[in-house]
């Protein structure tokens, strides 16, 4: 028990406490006050000094006075009380002694408060925001866990988190992570190693191991927070197993799909070139002939009826454009000059063809490709040149067109440039872009690329590029899948 002695260092004592954000108080033996000091009683109009014997009760809100007067009793009895009161909407944290006489006798109480209106504030907004936060920690829909930063030990788990462990709250609070299956030791030392690194652990994918074995993909994310005074970090887990499950079955799927694709140019291309020889090879010599018998009969027929001559005549002239229109359509089915002469020659060929056809100035530019380009690479070129001069005459609106072939960073490469309006993204890819899309799925059935864009100075740039056959690899069967 503390006794407070009067009339000692008064002077000196009352400058100093007047300094401070407190206040001092005495009181008699019947509770008035004799005096009062301290920084805290201007911001209440009352001044410093011997007091006119106001009962203390008037200095406390109602709610209080028992308090307040059950802390002076004590005191009154020899006895040190604390308490808290409020008075005109502030917080006060107080303590009262006993106020002796030199004879040591008890003649009053000795009381000191501080204002601890803001903490208390900051302590109740803590307090709430603690509370806020484990609502939203536990309501949370996505797996979230609290571990320990030192040693991985699970402070607090959400049910989402329960859930996917398919654990108890028993079974996971106070274990570390590791022991749950969550991540493996290594793996942990990476992570925190990159926690210090950085502050932060953002999408990082892990096989969760749950309680009975079954595994699940999750993406985890960490935040360092702190707890209780202790370094902690906030987990944060998205369980993609489905998603992932699900993105492989599209990915088999496209892949099945490109194949069946690959497989459909792949024989398309051999009946083409089949149906090509059959009507060069059959159809035209029999058109030959044809035109070798109708002269002869023409011949015979000159003399002895000259009208049958004359009919006899345009048969042949017929026949002759019927030949033309053969040889037009075993072309375009399957230019025999790509496998005669190759790739080159039937891009200059087709170049020349265009220019006949469109009036548009066509230039061709072949360079040296070391004999890298594979039949299957020349096809898939031949034809993706072949539909972006199509774009060109139907779209394009160009009055010039230049084609490059060769050989850039060990790709075989074709660009199509002209000077017309230039295509728009959706042009590039929406959903009237099948032509394009056709020359895309070629390119990349044999590993390739495909770019469509806008040029700089106008028009458009097609370019597709190859790399060469040791790097490249068609689409897998996914029936041949082990």
């Amino acid at each position: 028990m503390t006794h407070v002695t009067v009339g000692i260092g008064a002077e000196h004592f009352t400058r100093l406490v007047n300094q401070l954000p407190v206040v001092v108080w005495s009181t008699d033996t019947d509770l008035r006050l004799t005096s009062r000091y301290g920084g805290v009683l201007a911001a209440f109009g009352h001044a410093a000094g011997i007091a006119d014997g106001t009962p203390i009760t008037a200095f406390v809100d109602p709610a209080d006075t028992e308090a307040v007067l059950a802390g002076h009793r004590a005191a009154l009895r020899g006895e040190s009380a604390s308490y808290e009161t409020r008075f005109r909407g502030r917080s006060f944290s107080a303590r009262v002694e006993p106020l002796t006489d030199a004879s040591g006798e008890v003649v009053g109480v000795v009381g000191f408060a501080f204002d601890v209106t803001d903490w208390r504030r900051a302590e109740l907004a803590l307090r709430e925001s603690e509370e806020r936060f484990a609502k939203a920690f536990r309501a949370n829909a996505l797996p979230l866990v609290i571990t320990r930063l030192e040693d991985g030990r699970v402070l607090d788990a959400n049910e989402a988190f329960l859930r996917l462990l398919d654990r108890s709250r028993e079974e996971v609070i106070s274990q570390t992570t590791v022991a749950l299956g969550v991540i493996d030791a290594p793996r942990r030392a990476a992570l925190l190693k990159l926690f210090a690194e950085t502050g932060i652990v953002g999408d990082i994918e892990l096989e969760i191991r749950r309680c009975h074995g079954q595994t699940r993909t999750v993406v985890l994310s960490l935040a360092q927070i702190e707890l209780g005074g202790q370094a902690c970090t906030l987990g944060t887990y998205r369980d993609v197993t489905d998603a992932k499950r699900a993105e492989e079955q599209v990915r088999a799927s496209r892949t099945a799909l490109r194949s069946l694709a690959t497989r459909q140019q792949d024989v398309r291309e051999g009946e083409r070139t089949r149906i090509a020889r059959e009507i060069h090879d059959s159809l035209g010599q029999a058109l030959t002939a044809l035109k070798l018998q109708l002269a002869a009969a023409q011949e015979m027929a000159a003399t002895d009826a000259p009208a049958l001559a004359d009919r006899l005549l345009e048969t042949a002239l017929m026949v002759d454009d019927l030949v033309k229109g053969v040889r037009r359509i075993a072309t375009e089915l399957r230019p025999p000059i790509l496998d005669e002469l190759g790739l080159a020659a039937a891009v200059e060929w087709l170049a020349l063809d265009f220019r006949r056809r469109t009036g548009v100035a066509c230039q061709a530019t072949v360079l040296p490709t070391g004999g890298a380009i594979a039949d299957d690479v020349a096809t898939a070129l031949f034809r993706i040149l072949q539909e972006a001069l199509t774009n060109v005459s139907r779209h394009a609106g160009a009055t010039r067109v230049d084609i490059e072939l060769g050989m850039k960073s060990d790709c075989v490469t074709i660009e199509i440039n002209d000077d017309g309006r230039g295509i728009t993204e959706a042009g590039a890819t929406g959903p009237a872009s099948l032509g394009i899309l056709g020359m895309r799925e070629r390119a990349a059935a044999l590993g390739g690329v495909l770019e469509v864009v806008p040029r700089v100075s106008g028009g458009t740039r097609v370019a597709a590029w190859f790399p060469p056959p040791g790097r490249r690899a068609r689409p897998r069967d996914p029936r041949r899948a082990s």
